[in-house]
């Protein structure tokens, strides 16, 4: 799939065109990992809206003004100096090149996107099976990680009582100081003053050290969860680590970001707060959550996922080892993740989806964001729509996602498509794509599931029931050959409310206002849908 989308390649002139139906964008940036046309440098963009020279079409000469273009997005002329370089439709510039790995000093290890930190809750809570999950579950990650990316760097966090970073070389126990613990800028400090001696080490190499270590884990003490987290969060600016990877069976109740009792930063503030640090490093944060039958209030340790890009389970120990298995094969594509979108005057963005509500509220009001990390299979959808009568014969839009990649090189990578306006409603239908909708309808529905509970599912429900209400009065007018594409949208729809249907009637045993297995799972279900990608909706029909 091409990574810029579009739900019909007729953009309506007016709003009334679409009806109850959203106009959507698909940015796919598992297509970050296709072969494109690669330059190294940057397209001349427009001193006004940033939008970049697409074609030599655009350049003009004359004897005033010397070489110049007027921007396709807001007309603005903009004068030529130096060497043309052309966006096209699709094209990735490399303006910053991959650090010189030689040349690392102790402040930073640049081991661009093959990172891997793991936070393991080692509480009393953990013995006995749950622990024991952990260790095999982790030590067929080290194998998998050896045999199919050996340079990955890995460090290890272990938390109950205590907080502290194993030296993965000599086994030595570096911890952090205990009177730390009730404020994250103590924890940040004191972290600080540990870093000379906290290292990653590549996993090829160390496969038989760090697998010694994991298995000589074992079960003490409460669960200073907080405390680990904002450790790791240093680590993670400080040693450029891509993926922190949290495993938890249990409640936090020690130090700051403790789940219960009276806390003078809330927990979720917390947690929020430490979700847009990791954001902004670019470093993702996955949440696995071991069912133990008791509570952890997944729907607050989930604001980290949220916030990164990261991905949540709540998963029995005997299905741990498949929850690991995908997080340790999955790579990402993007750090430090930058969205632009480009669009002419008049085209607006309503709403957004598949990325955090922070991100969500930028980009609807400012068209940009930083976003974290992307993976495979991470979609982004714009919601967009005429402001008011389109007059021009043609609207071009223009995606850019600046990133940096494995490698360390940070990157830009621009997608243009320029549609036809309409103002006829079967010229819309004709090349409509339902599935895109869809698609966007599900990750808004699991946003609102995530962030609001019972309350947010039910007006998820009502948001995809008018969708599919709209979509079928719209499937008597397509033509013949689309009506199957509506039929697979309306298929995918269907078993969303049929999922969010069990999660209500689960959520129903429940106690109220109590952390509890079953919030669990609803919340992570709420995540998943909201990060749910077409792939993920039309995999049988794909296959």
């Amino acid at each position: 799939m091409p990574m810029l989308r579009t739900s019909s390649e007729a953009f309506p002139a007016s709003k009334k065109l679409m009806r109850d139906i959203p106009y959507v964008l698909r940015v796919g940036f598992g297509d970050l990992a296709t072969d494109v046309t690669k330059i190294v440098g940057m397209p001349i963009s427009c001193q006004k809206c940033g939008g970049f020279l697409m074609s030599v079409e655009q350049v003009k000469e004359d004897s005033k003004v010397g070489k110049h273009f007027n921007c396709a997005f807001c007309g603005t002329l903009n004068v030529i100096v130096g060497e043309v370089i052309l966006a096209g439709a699709d094209t990735d510039f490399e303006i910053k090149p991959a650090p010189d790995r030689t040349e690392t000093g102790t402040d930073t290890i640049s081991v661009g996107g093959k990172s891997f930190l793991a936070l393991i809750d080692v509480s009393g809570s953990m013995s006995g099976a749950n622990l024991s999950a952990v260790k095999r579950s982790l030590t067929t990650s080290i194998d998998s990680i050896a045999a199919n990316a050996p340079d990955t760097q890995f460090g290890l966090i272990e938390f109950e009582s205590s907080v502290l970073y194993r030296n993965l070389e000599t086994g030595e126990a570096i911890q952090l100081p205990y009177e730390s613990f009730p404020s994250l800028d103590s924890i940040v400090n004191e972290t600080k003053k540990l870093l000379d001696k906290i290292k990653l080490i590549g996993v090829g190499k160390h496969s038989d050290k760090l697998k010694h270590h994991v298995s000589s884990l074992h079960d003490q003490g409460g669960t200073a969860l907080g405390p680990a987290v904002a450790m790791a969060s240093v680590i993670a600016k400080h040693r450029n680590v891509g993926r922190v990877v949290l495993l938890t069976d249990g409640l936090a109740n020690e130090g700051i970001g403790a789940l219960e009792g009276y806390q003078v930063t809330p927990a979720n503030a917390f947690y929020e707060a430490l979700g847009k640090t990791f954001m902004e490093l670019g470093t993702a944060v996955d949440v696995v959550g071991i069912a133990s039958g008791s509570g952890m209030e997944l729907k607050t340790l989930g604001l980290l996922s949220e916030a990164t890009g990261g991905q949540m389970y709540y998963v029995t120990p005997n299905e741990l080892d498949k929850s690991m298995s995908e997080l340790a094969g999955a790579s990402l594509l993007g750090r430090d993740v930058e969205v632009k979108l480009i669009t002419p005057s008049g085209v607006n963005v309503k709403d957004a989806s598949g990325v955090s509500r922070a991100v969500i509220d930028n980009l609807t009001k400012n068209k940009e964001s930083k976003m974290g990390a992307v993976g495979e299979d991470h979609e982004l959808y714009f919601e967009v729509e005429p402001e008011s009568e389109i007059k021009e014969p043609e609207v071009p839009i223009q995606v850019q996602v600046s990133y940096t990649d494995e490698k360390g090189a940070r990157r830009v990578r621009a997608v243009t498509a320029t549609m036809k306006v309409t103002k006829k409603e079967d010229e819309v239908m004709e090349t409509l794509d339902p599935t895109l909708g869809a698609t966007f309808v599900t990750q808004k529905a699991g946003e609102e599931s995530f962030r609001g509970g019972s309350e947010g599912r039910s007006k998820g429900k009502k948001r995809i029931g008018a969708f599919r209400s709209a979509m079928k009065e719209m499937a008597k007018a397509a033509p013949a050959p689309a009506r199957a594409q509506y039929e697979k949208a309306d298929k995918a729809l269907e078993a969303e409310e049929n999922e969010m249907d069990k999660l209500d009637e689960i959520m129903e045993e429940a106690p109220s206002g109590a952390p509890s297995a079953a919030a669990d799972q609803a919340y992570t279900k709420g995540l998943a849908q909201m990060r749910k990608s077409s792939k993920q909706m039309y995999e049988d029909d794909e296959e």
